[in-house]
């Protein structure tokens, strides 16, 4: 719990200055706000690919300058062709190097693949970024946000976004 504890402040701290840097108007305005969010459940009856380029622990999975949004892109599009439902990706930098603007390169070279945005959400800011990305799905860590869970997944499925957890053995679930 120590590290999540760790991994959500330095979450709010980044929040915070994204948030100063562009406001949720904003984001409301970015041309990816527009397209409608799918159901996602359709990728977790199949594979779900895991986009990211770090884990705690264990450090950069890929060298440094791999950990790139169009690296990203490619990784998306060599899922797809192998036959990925789904596509996770990390927007996390500190822990698992990644970041919004792989969301938005792989929403744009996988139009019609089904995306997850995984970070440590801990404001609703973060749900917003989601849709402005093209997500269709949120990760939301239910021992993360405690009392907040409920809340959290009202208004991610009310910006159309199919929350999701990750059950014991590491597989994705929807809440």
């Amino acid at each position: 719990m120590e590290n999540l504890t760790r991994r959500a402040a330095h979450a709010a701290r980044r929040v915070e200055k994204l948030k100063a840097q562009l406001p949720v108007e904003a984001l409301r305005a970015l041309p990816g706000y527009a397209r409608a969010p799918r159901d996602f459940a359709p990728a977790l009856a199949g594979i779900v690919m895991d986009l990211r380029f770090a884990e705690p622990g264990r450090g950069f999975l890929v060298s440094g300058g791999e950990a790139s949004a169009e690296y990203a892109a490619r990784r998306a599009i060599s899922a797809v062709g192998r036959g990925a439902m789904g596509l996770g990706v990390w927007t996390e930098r500190n822990f698992h190097a990644g970041d919004y603007p792989h969301l938005d390169a792989v929403r744009e070279a996988v139009p019609d693949a089904l995306l997850a945005m995984l970070d440590y959400v801990v404001d609703s800011w973060q749900l917003e970024r989601a849709r402005a990305g093209g997500a269709d799905a949120i990760l939301l860590i239910p021992d993360l946000l405690g009392p907040r869970l409920d809340r959290m997944r009202a208004t991610a499925r009310a910006l159309g976004l199919t929350p999701i957890a990750w059950d014991d053995g590491g597989t994705p679930r929807i809440l």
